[in-house]
């Protein structure tokens, strides 16, 4: 599932998926020297709590991150893109024509209690669940194709106990990605809640991961809300039958109030691991008690514009986002709050991925495009200024100065200094930011969701153009997983339907260039880097959002701690860690 496109908080996801905290660990070693199960693995974060456990109501990187722990998934890559096969038996076979992709299940796969995990589980998943109108999934885009000028599911269908095939009627190339992401639940328990959002959001089952069985390396324990989930070892995980894997007795991740509190726990040796923010990192590098992996990341960290009806109507100009971005200098983002740790970002293609390409793209904060003045005249030339004895003062169009409610998680010290420096990049310009600081979860229910008002809509991440969150808003700190061999996966992002685009942003060229990166025609690579080329550029120079930087990651793990092999999906082997 870290596969997924996802929301993130500002100041958390640093490392993919994997970033948490806790409180205590015994640790031994068996006497052969090889790994032997022990201890509790514990991690930090000042990030913010979950949304659920329940994985297709998520849609923030933490769900996704502890849900993980549980459901290992069909695959996943190593840090060289390399297949690792999870639950299936073999690579998924795509036919000749690029229209079946047939999965075959391992046969060892059980659900709590025994019940075999089947073909059918996962067509009932899709076609029940995913598919069906009353659940308003979010990735539920990813799953359709247009056909005759409608857009329409894919058909998948039960070939035997433990294949499954799905069908389309029109050739998209990195289709083939979207099916690896597939999750699953169990059909004799889901089915109970079918058809009634209400009594599936509150499942017992669905919401303890109860139903899990053998399918990953740990099981659910305990979730205190807002301070940690514990995870146990699963006995009956399917890949631990010959060496025993996970090796830890308990996974934790533990939620800390601040960055502070949770880099003193590591220190004190409390936590086994945590991201570190910047300016800890030199410290903990020369404790010998502490390994330090610097490592790439699948993200961006941006600034979002709201571009609703409850967002200052200046932000729904082009050209005034354009000269917003152009007061905020990257490079002291990059420098002053990272120290160093990232590159400027300009779109939504982190250069980790093989799909980036930089050319034409509009380079706003950086160089001759960080120009106050410049952003001055642009707001000007916009109607948000007047001349005063030949010096531009950045009025709104009533004549009041410019005020900008600018909304970012409580937990991260790069969340809150970056913040300040963007308060200060446009005070100096003339315009007041108001920051907000407020609990992840608070910013996903009062600042994401939408809804039309006065409609029976349920609030979701995107409910049209005329939806508008609960709380006002204009400016949010946040960040983006981006699925790297899979870049069209942003389009949840930034199409105008897009389950996760909450800040309304619309433009039918990005729809349809979207659209061609998953058509027949991008079968040819050099016709799909001409896609997301274009689709670059576009993007830098609308600024849905202004993109800050591609962040590396520093993450702090006890010396003993062994197994680890550190790279941008460092996590994709960590039921094999292990204290030595």
């Amino acid at each position: 599932m870290c596969g997924r496109a996802a929301l993130l908080s500002a100041g958390i996801g640093l490392s993919g998926c994997l970033e948490r905290e806790a409180k205590e660990q015994n640790q031994s070693t068996n006497l052969t020297g090889a790994p032997g199960k022990s201890g509790k693995f514990i991690e930090g974060s000042s990030g913010g709590d979950a949304e659920t456990l329940n994985w297709l109501l998520a849609s923030d990187a933490t769900s996704f991150g502890y849900i993980g722990l549980t459901l290992d998934g069909l695959m996943t890559y190593d840090n060289n893109f390399n297949t690792i096969l999870r639950w299936m038996k073999k690579d998924i076979e795509v036919s000749d024509d690029g229209l079946s992709y047939t999965v075959t299940l391992r046969d060892d796969l059980e659900w709590s209690g025994g019940k075999p995990v089947t073909s059918e589980d996962f067509v009932y998943t899709m076609k029940n669940l995913m598919f069906a109108d009353w659940m308003a999934y979010s990735y539920a885009g990813d799953w359709k194709e247009e056909v005759d000028g409608k857009s329409v599911f894919i058909e998948p269908g039960v070939d035997n106990e433990t294949t499954f095939t799905i069908h389309r009627k029109t050739v998209n190339p990195e289709f083939l990605y979207t099916v690896t992401d597939l999750n699953v639940y169990p059909k004799h328990i889901a089915s109970k809640y079918e058809g009634d959002v209400k009594t599936f959001t509150q499942a017992p089952e669905l919401n303890d991961l109860s139903y899990t069985g053998n399918l990953g390396p740990y099981r659910y324990k305990e979730w205190i809300r807002n301070d940690k989930i514990v995870m146990e070892h699963n006995p009956d995980y399917y890949g631990g039958k010959v060496k025993g894997e996970p090796y830890f007795d308990e996974y934790i991740i533990k939620i800390f109030g601040t960055s502070e509190a949770r880099h003193a726990a590591m220190e004190a040796g409390d936590i086994t691991s945590t991201g570190l923010e910047p300016e800890q990192v030199k410290k903990f590098k020369e404790m010998p008690s502490v390994q330090v992996f610097t490592v790439p990341t699948s993200q961006y960290q941006m600034m979002q514009y709201n571009m609703r009806d409850n967002g200052w109507a200046g932000l729904k100009d082009k050209k005034v986002r354009q000269a917003l971005t152009m007061a905020i200098g990257k490079e002291k983002i990059i420098q002053q709050v990272r120290l160093g740790f990232g590159e400027p970002a300009y779109s939504f293609i982190p250069k980790t991925s093989p799909w980036y390409d930089d050319t034409g793209l509009l380079k706003l904060g950086l160089g001759d495009l960080y120009n106050k003045n410049k952003a001055k005249e642009m707001l000007l030339d916009a109607g948000y200024g007047v001349r005063e004895n030949g010096e531009i003062k950045l009025v709104d169009k009533n004549g009041a100065k410019i005020k900008l409610k600018l909304i970012t998680n409580t937990g991260s010290k790069v969340a809150e200094s970056t913040a300040f420096l963007v308060k200060q990049e446009l005070g100096d310009i003339g315009i007041e930011v108001d920051i907000k600081l407020v609990p992840w979860e608070t910013e996903l229910r009062k600042y994401y969701m939408n809804k039309v008002p006065g409609s029976d809509q349920q609030p979701r991440n995107n409910n049209g153009a005329r939806a508008v969150s609960e709380e006002p808003w204009d400016l949010i700190l946040a960040g983006h997983f981006v699925d790297l061999l899979q870049p069209s996966g942003s389009e949840i992002f930034f199409a105008t339907d897009g389950g996760l685009n909450i800040y309304g942003y619309s433009n039918p060229r990005v729809d349809a260039l979207f659209k061609k990166a998953r058509s027949k025609e991008a079968l040819d690579k050099n016709v799909r880097k001409e896609v997301y080329a274009e689709l670059s550029k576009i993007l830098s120079e609308d600024q849905p959002i202004d993109f800050f930087t591609f962040p590396t990651a520093n993450i702090a793990f006890k010396a003993d701690v062994k197994g680890i092999e550190p790279g941008i999906n460092m996590n994709y082997n960590y039921m094999e860690w292990y204290f030595g």
